[in-house]
């Protein structure tokens, strides 16, 4: 762990000074620059408040390291094909346990969750002031994300923000497009050693073993992660009795809404514009997903079964009964209950995000020919059959 924390440190500092430096980022804006360079310490300095709880972990809470992760569930995906509104519909399984937003940002460690557990305690007994304060400022700050991301503190979250520490987080990239190391992440699986693929598959282990250990060690693990999309191999290595429930969607809608979607972050940390090179590198990852999910399925197909986005808003149940029947996963009758509730509001609901493929400089058919091998393997709107 030590050279972890070192290495993570180094990286930290690297994104530091460039926030400072004009290469490579020659769009961002300098009042946004300026303010970066002078936050971003504090939020190193919350890593480093992880690290601490990391290293009080091994000497009060050892016993995690005995947690047995049995049959966890991933859904994953490319990003805007439906992963998030599918976790948040598993997550109503009373017999499962995810990572919520409050845990990812300040509770990784069994040591904060504790602590943030009894300052949440302390909040209720006299009255929730903290709570009601908090959810104020979500919905002041934080609604225009809604339609993009529903954002709370305490609603089901993408744990891929565990590795934030490490300063391996993919959502980085939005601040720091030029980090190399943050790319090779999101292709983890073909740009990354065998080392580097254990070092990270020992961390997530170790992660979702606390997670557990504060939750119920008995119960399944539950995750989402877009990003994971591109590290299946080394996660179903490091999860060897694993689920997968892919989402897909047709890149034509997913490409638009994926950049769409980065906007409000790029406008927020001083970029005036999407910068053509992003974009397409992001178009290119996306399909490196769409193709790379495939491929591992060759070899895999019984631990993963792939919903297509529209059979998820239209026909809920039985396409989450389907997936879990192919993965031989077992639905409690409560959560099949649950699970027509959600089919029903799924049915009548609509997202609020709009975007368009002229407003980043694309159109339908170049994008058809340029996912050409995309389109040779997915069947795209056709429920069940995703797959050619």
């Amino acid at each position: 762990m030590w050279k972890l924390f070192l290495a993570s440190n180094v990286r930290f500092l690297k994104l530091w000074l460039q926030t400072w430096s004009t290469a490579g980022e020659p769009s961002r804006r300098w009042p946004h620059r300026l303010l970066l360079f002078l936050v971003w310490p504090l939020f190193v300095l919350l890593q480093l408040v992880h690290w601490l709880g990391f290293l009080l972990d091994e000497v009060f809470f050892r016993g995690y390291r005995n947690v047995v992760i049995r049959r966890p569930l991933f859904v994953v995906g490319p990003p805007r094909s439906g992963t998030t509104h599918l976790h948040h519909v598993l997550s109503g399984d009373a017999d499962t346990t995810t990572f919520s937003t409050w845990e990812c940002l300040f509770g990784l460690s069994v040591t904060a969750r504790k602590c943030c557990r009894a300052l949440a305690r302390a909040d209720r007994f006299i009255g929730r002031p903290a709570g009601r304060l908090i959810g104020w400022l979500e919905r002041r700050l934080l609604s225009s994300m809604q339609d993009v991301h529903p954002f709370r503190l305490d609603a089901p979250e993408e744990d891929f923000l565990a590795f934030m520490p490490l300063a391996q987080c993919f959502i980085l990239v939005v601040v720091f497009p030029e980090a190399p190391w943050l790319w090779r992440t999101a292709r983890l699986d073909d740009d990354m050693d065998a080392s580097e693929r254990e070092q990270w598959s020992v961390w997530y282990r170790r992660c979702v073993q606390k997670h557990l250990y504060v939750f119920g060690p008995h119960k399944t693990f539950l995750s989402k992660n877009a990003s994971f999309s591109g590290s299946v191999e080394t996660l179903l290595h490091a999860f060897p009795d694993a689920s997968l429930i892919v989402c897909s969607r047709d890149p034509i809608k997913t490409v638009p809404s994926q950049l769409s979607s980065l906007m409000p972050g790029l406008h927020a940390v001083g970029f005036k514009r999407l910068d053509k090179a992003f974009r397409d590198r992001i178009i290119e990852l996306l399909m490196f997903y769409y193709l790379h999910l495939h491929r591992v399925a060759q070899t895999h197909s019984t631990q993963m079964a792939f919903v297509d986005n529209d059979a998820l808003r239209n026909d809920l149940a039985d396409t989450v009964k389907t997936a879990f029947a192919h993965l031989g996963r077992p639905l409690s009758n409560e959560f099949s209950a649950s699970l027509q509730q959600a089919d029903r509001k799924s049915r009548n609901s609509r997202s609020g995000h709009r975007y368009r493929l002229e407003a980043f400089e694309l159109n339908e058919q170049a994008l058809i020919d340029r996912f050409a091998d995309v389109y040779q393997r997915y069947r795209f709107g056709q429920g069940a059959a995703v797959l050619k």
